[in-house]
């Protein structure tokens, strides 16, 4: 049996490489049942059936998420439960959060390696301010829940997201694909596909997309608009019977305006901090003066009064509704990230298979943010990135009767030249921190699966991984640079700093067979998160290693896990529980101005439960739902904040999603209306959970009516996404420590749309 991870073109493909956690129809037969079929997953490197591989995955197709209406790389998250994905600034094309059963990285500091991987095409992706990507032409999306780092890495102790795009064709196709919706936006991706010889393959994949903006600015241009062009090429190449060589380029230009908030004024407490209340004497200090002179008091967010209405406590600066504001500021996003990459694949022996994955990926991003997101030039935050990164697997993989088995070894460089500023305009004082690191990982892995009989499966797995990594900090800037002997960071000098990590994870599970249509397993995963270093932008921290580093986090993962396939096959009920024990947990803890990582000790506790039913008269149905129980303990590296049994940062304590589907045939082709609708609980943006940190719970719906031609050849949609126009803040800081106000990031209003695609061959 070749279990290698191979790609040939559509006639050599087995099944198809999807997994049924959404059934639509859309390309499908025109049959009012849609019988599910084996679905082949690569969670473990090699091809195996979803629903005999002890793993929690969901996965969605192209198709699928065309059907959705997803458009970039967070949206996943809206039929995955335990999945959340926001950005903590509100821009996609900014830095992407993704937190698999609460394990995430809030640090915003360009610097940082997140602990949910995100591949692309096989290939790692470790910039998260390069993960906020367009999602077009793609084949799959796979996310991976608990730890991976057997096969994964050291970075995917919380899971990993995996974007498979569409592969070159035999035989020549393509489509056009046309959005016009709100806000002025006109999107537009076109595909191309076909062999270029009888031994070559090419596909090519163009998209752009661009909107006006949905926050209203009442001094200048509206916010949040997007502008964004990307292409993709690839090139197929049959070497012989047995070896293929798949190359994949990719470039993305995104350009847009963003980097705002909305505010509430908010006072720190001895107890943490508290949102400010009619009346309150005590809100109004520090930043409320532009050059000597108090700001008005209509626009005055640093001493209450005007931030909020006190009845209902909804946000509120005085200006207009949650998608309003008064924004001096040129802020926003520009970023081009640009990536080759090359997999060989190619039989080396009976039942043994060789693969090697290239990759390089360059990004350059600068982040503007009016921070204090008014029309007075306050407070503003801007940030830069030059990363490059450079990485080969190769990995050997094979079958002997009863045993399989994979190997193989990584190497991973990362050169990161990066800077960060919080600049205070009307103070003068503009300190920003100039950075310099680089990361060179080397590691080595094996698991096997071991057949006991026709029901059991023994798999055990291992990595060895090794982490360098050095940087360079200094602190310039007005009012930044001085030596007071204090051994901060202040003094203007650049610091060096590095440090070596070796790092262990492993796996042990047993599956159970108990018959054709249903699996358990359960399992230990031993997983790990490389150290680092913080880099303080406001200089606050000693100048030593010890200051602002921290070690590599461990989880120690127990899982038990359930897949049953029912009702003639017809329906999927996939159930899995977990708790997570963690030594160094790097918990992200926001103070000042300054984003850091701390180590400290935590444990989660959850399970997620998924449903997937097709019925005989052609209505299709999937429900998803997500519990989780955290608790964190820690302090800060300066010893001055305490953590005591505190929840984690974008882990709620319920997620819950669902969509229903049906299709009906017409005369001249079918027509299919689907609703869909995910619920996310109360959730913290800091270690320090307090009514400033904290998110209200929401629930968002979308609907979407479509029509497909008889031959498949057009088809036509009309969607409505937020359908209840729903408000939810998905992000935010508490900076009342030295401004007397937090900031946070509201959703998109309701968007309605219309879009068109034509299929040719």
């Amino acid at each position: 049996m070749n279990n290698q991870i191979q790609y040939r073109p559509k006639k050599y493909m087995l099944k198809p490489l999807v997994a049924a956690m959404i059934i639509t129809a859309s390309g499908a037969a025109n049959s009012a049942v849609f019988e599910l079929e084996e679905i082949v997953v690569t969670a473990q490197k090699r091809e195996q059936s979803m629903q005999d591989v002890g793993v929690s995955v969901s996965a969605f197709t192209g198709d699928q998420m065309k059907a959705l209406g997803w458009k970039n790389s967070l949206d996943v998250a809206g039929q995955t439960p335990g999945l959340v994905a926001t950005s903590n600034t509100g821009d996609s094309g900014n830095i992407a959060l993704f937190s698999i059963r609460g394990v995430n990285q809030g640090d915003f500091a360009e610097g940082q390696e997140a602990p949910v991987a995100i591949y692309m095409d096989e290939a790692y992706l470790s910039s998260p301010g390069s993960s906020g990507t367009p999602a077009f032409d793609i084949a799959r999306i796979e996310v991976l829940r608990g730890p991976q780092g057997t096969l994964y890495g050291r970075n995917a102790t919380g899971g990993l997201v995996h974007y498979i795009s569409e592969k070159p064709t035999e035989e020549f196709e393509g489509s056009i694909d046309l959005t016009i919706a709100d806000y002025g936006q006109i999107g537009a991706t076109g595909v191309i596909s076909g062999p270029l010889s009888d031994t070559t393959q090419g596909r090519l994949a163009i998209y752009h997309n661009e909107n006006d903006g949905y926050v209203k600015n009442t001094v200048g241009p509206d916010y949040r608009n997007d502008d964004t062009q990307s292409v993709r090429g690839m090139l197929n190449f049959e070497i012989s019977s047995d070896s293929s060589l798949l190359l994949i380029g990719r470039h993305t230009q995104i350009d847009t305006r963003g980097g705002v908030y909305h505010n509430r004024a908010t006072k720190s407490t001895a107890t943490g901090p508290v949102f400010c209340q009619s009346g309150d004497t005590d809100c109004g200090s520090g930043l409320n003066l532009v050059n000597g002179v108090p700001v008005p008091g209509a626009q005055n967010f640093f001493g209450g009064g005007s931030l909020f209405d006190p009845a209902n406590g909804q946000l509120d600066d005085g200006i207009g509704d949650e998608h309003e504001g008064a924004f001096d500021f040129d802020s926003g996003v520009d970023r081009d990230s640009s990536a080759i990459t090359a997999i060989f694949n190619t039989t080396i022996g009976d039942d043994i298979n060789l693969t090697s994955v290239t990759n390089w990926t360059s990004s350059d991003k600068e982040y503007r943010e009016d921070d204090d997101s008014s029309q007075y030039n306050l407070v503003t935050y801007v940030s830069t990135a030059e990363v490059e990164q450079v990485s080969q697997e190769i990995r050997i993989d094979g079958q002997n009767g009863d045993l399989n088995w994979v190997t193989g070894v990584y190497f991973l460089n990362i050169e990161n030249d990066f800077t960060g500023a919080f600049q205070f305009p009307s103070d003068a004082y503009d300190p920003t921190f100039f950075a310099g690191s680089e990361t060179d990982t080397i590691s080595a892995f094996g698991q096997i699966d071991y057949r006991v009989n026709d029901n059991v499966l023994l798999t055990a797995g291992l990595r060895w991984t090794q982490d360098d990594k050095d940087l360079s900090y200094r602190l310039a800037g007005a009012g930044a640079v001085f030596d007071d002997g204090s051994g901060w960071l202040y003094t203007g000098d650049t610091y060096q700093f590095d440090r070596s990590d070796d790092e262990i994870s492993g796996k042990l599970q047993i599956d159970w067979d108990v018959n054709e249509d249903q699996l358990l397993y359960a399992s230990y995963n031993r997983g790990t998160k490389g150290g680092g270093f913080n880099t303080p932008s406001d200089g606050f921290a000693d100048g030593t290693a010890e200051a602002i580093g921290f070690d590599p986090e461990i989880l120690t993962s127990y899982e038990l896990g359930s897949k049953t396939t029912f009702a003639d096959g017809r329906a999927r009920l996939n159930a899995s529980i977990f708790y997570y024990d963690y030594d160094n947990y790097q918990g992200f803890f926001f103070s000042g101005t300054t984003s850091q990582l701390i180590n400290s000790e935590a444990e989660f506790f959850g399970g997620e439960l998924e449903l997937v039913f097709s019925t005989e008269s052609g209505w299709d149905f999937i429900a998803g739902v997500s519990i989780l129980d955290t608790e964190v303990n820690g302090s800060s590296n300066d010893g001055l904040n305490t953590i005591v049994d505190q929840e984690a940062l974008l882990a709620p304590d319920v997620t819950a999603n669902m969509m229903i589907r049906k299709e009906w045939s017409v005369s001249t082709g079918r027509v299919a209306a689907q609703l869909s609708a995910n619920y996310v609980g109360e959730e913290y943006f800091n270690l320090v959970n307090s009514e400033a940190t904290q998110a209200g719970d929401y629930s968002l719906a979308d609907f979407r009516l479509s029509y497909f031609q008889e031959d498949d050849k057009w088809e036509a949609s009309l969607s409505v996404k937020n359908m209840f126009d729903e408000r939810p803040v998905t992000y935010g800081y508490d900076i009342s420590g030295f401004g007397n106000y937090s900031i946070y990031v509201v959703g998109p209003p309701r968007w309605v749309g219309v879009n068109f695609k034509y299929n040719f061959q």
